[in-house]
């Protein structure tokens, strides 16, 4: 189990890390050419790039969801929770990753649902490439955030010291 939750954290992150860096860099390199195009005059700005970056941070967002839970970067609102302790403490942990793992999914149930009729539609400024291949990041990044969330369950359930 050690040995796979070590692979898989590994390759989720280069993977992710490098997809969103990637993602990332395109958008800022499209949108600078957008920009200095539109104030210089020099060339014509490209209209797909606002969509693009849309669709970029929306993909980004999904991808990296799972690695800030991993590291414990994302927000979350502590305030309860922190003046607890001992036992309650740890059922509140306990309730919070099963209401995460619940939540995505039900995020992936839904989305294997709506997908397929957003296969039937095309992007406006990408004609060829159907809206469910932008929506299929939802289920991607939700499964990953239920491995996520499971391992770091029995991280939990584990350490039963409390």
């Amino acid at each position: 189990m050690n040995k796979f939750r070590g692979a898989y954290k590994k390759v989720t992150e280069i993977i992710v890390e490098t997809f969103s860096i990637f993602l990332f860099a395109i958008v800022v390199l499209s949108q600078f050419y957008n920009i200095f195009s539109r104030y210089t005059k020099i060339g014509r700005p490209v209209m797909w790039v606002e969509e693009f970056t849309r669709y970029s941070f929306i993909w980004i967002a999904f991808l990296m969801w799972h690695l800030a839970q991993r590291k414990g970067t994302h927000f979350v609102v502590d305030i309860f929770p922190n003046k607890l302790s001992g036992k309650p403490k740890y059922f509140i942990e306990i309730f919070v990753s099963l209401a995460i793992i619940f939540f995505a999914s039900f995020a992936i149930y839904s989305s294997w649902l709506f997908i397929p009729t957003t296969m039937l539609y095309n992007a406006q400024s990408f004609r060829k490439i159907p809206m469910g291949i932008f929506y299929m990041v939802i289920p991607i990044g939700m499964v990953m955030l239920v491995i996520e969330e499971i391992l770091i369950l029995f991280d939990k359930l584990k350490n039963t010291t409390r």
